[in-house]
Formats: structure tokens, sequence, C-alpha cells
């Protein structure tokens, strides 16, 4: 079954909901799972039937096997009929007399079920996939629901996540940032190579390009955005604090604002 959207619950009694929850790298590649769940099963016994060995349900006296009962009332603008189910077999139709021991009537008894779910790649948190017939038999030989996997991606201390598009920073040195440098930064499954030229400022964001998850049930993967954030150090002493101390001497004092960007100076040509 393929990943869906998102669902508050179950649709009846016959299904099971279930949290799965994943990481990260699980989700950037895909996985399959095996889990055990608690379900409603068969009752060997009385095979469902909710009776004792040697006897059956019989058809309900009430509503004849119908399941339900109508009533008849008038009012002033005529007669007015109601349908419910009925009261003494609960809509069934039939009546267990003799109830079975193990299963004290309702034809199943709780037992244990290992089931194997393969999460396509992309998912995200609060999206489900549905598991067809594979819930809560019903009473007495009723169907059998489904069981809603519900996935719980847990967080990555390394990235923010929009969609299918990943976030991280990167701390870089001074010297770095003047020169260039190859970095060594994070990615899903492994770590990625990422260049940064000389004269980089810091707070530049870099785009990988199909670096990031790839899209549920879809063609495509999204993009590693890194961000270059400047490293200060809290204390500096000895070599490093005179060579700190004259290449400001020599710097002086940064430029009161940097050059405007292109969308900056379109804006001023619009007017906007």
């Amino acid at each position: 079954a393929a990943a869906g959207g998102r669902r508050s619950g179950p649709r009846s009694g016959q299904d099971v909901k279930l949290a799965l929850p994943l990481t990260l790298p699980e989700v950037a590649t895909g996985v399959e799972k095996t889990v055990t769940l608690k379900v409603l099963e068969v009752c060997e016994p009385c095979e469902g039937s909710g009776s004792e060995a040697g006897s059956k349900p019989t058809t309900c006296g009430t509503c004849g096997g119908a399941g339900e009962v109508r009533r008849a009332q008038r009012s002033f603008f005529g007669q007015f009929v109601s349908v419910a189910p009925c009261p003494t077999c609960a809509g069934e139709g039939v009546v267990v007399s003799n109830p079975c021991k193990k299963c004290r009537g309702e034809g199943r008894v709780r037992a244990e079920r290992t089931l194997k779910i393969t999460v396509p790649p992309g998912v995200a948190t609060g999206q489900y996939m549905t598991l067809r017939g594979t819930g809560n038999v019903g009473p007495r030989g009723g169907t059998r629901g489904d069981v809603l996997v519900v996935f719980e991606v847990e967080d990555d201390e390394r990235f923010e996540r929009d969609g299918e598009d990943l976030f991280c920073e990167a701390l870089v040195t001074y010297p770095q940032l003047v020169f260039g440098a190859e970095l060594k930064v994070p990615g899903v499954t492994g770590d990625l190579s990422l260049r940064v030229p000389p004269g980089t400022q810091s707070g530049a964001v870099f785009h990988l390009r199909g670096r990031g998850l790839p899209r549920v049930n879809a063609s495509g993967t999204g993009d590693l955005h890194v961000k270059v954030q400047l490293w200060t150090p809290q204390s500096v002493e000895g070599d490093e604090k005179q060579l700190i101390e004259r290449l400001a001497s020599m710097q002086g004092q940064a430029p009161e604002r940097r050059e405007k960007g292109f969308w900056s100076k379109m804006k001023e040509v619009l007017g906007a």
C-alpha cells in the first residue's frame, strides 16, 4: 500500500492503528520493518460462530433475522416509520444461546500477528499507509478490518526539514572564508564534500541539488541547503592573539554596509 495523507483515526472497531517510528536515513532510502501487534483473530474452538461445539446461533425472534426493527408513529403530519438496529441481537440477526466458553460468544479472541511493512522513501510524520484486511476480524465471522500504519519520523539534530528539502549549517574559520576551502558537510546517509570559493561571506547558502529526500510516491529528490557560518573562538592566547591583533590593525573597520544584491538593485529600478 502506498503512503497517504493524514488521517485522524480508525474507521471502525475492526481497524487497528499502529504508530511506526522511523529515522531520517530510513526515510531517505525506504525500509522494510517487521512488527508484532495484537489483533482479534477467529476463535478456533467455535470457528468464529460464537457458539459451543454442537450448537449454532439461532435466528433472532425479535427482528426475524433482519437485524433491524421498524417502528411506526402517527403524528399530525401523518405516519412516520423509524428503522433502528435490533436491541436483542444488536443488528446481527442471530442470537447465541449457548456461547463458546473461550470467546464468550464473540467468535474472536486476542492474539499476536507479525506483519512486514514496506515503507516507501520520503514519508513524513503524520502520513499513513493502509494494510487492507490485516486488522481485527469482525464478531462471529464478520469481515476483517485494516491496519493503519502512521509514520513518526524522529528529529535529526543535523537537519531542518521542509518537505523533501533539508537545511543544515556548517561552521568555518575566517581563513577558510577568505582563501576558500573544501568542507565536509553532513548528508542523510553519509558525509558530502562542499567547495567554498575564496571570498565567501559568512551566512552564504550553498544548494546541493538532489541531496535531500525523495518525493514520496513520486519521482525526483529534494535539495540540501548548507549555510556557512563564521566560527568565532571564545578566547585566544599567545601567537594567535598577536596575529589577530595585527590583522585587526591592518584591516581597520569593516564596511558600513554590503554591496546591494541583484534583487535589491532590481527593486530600486522598478520602484518596488
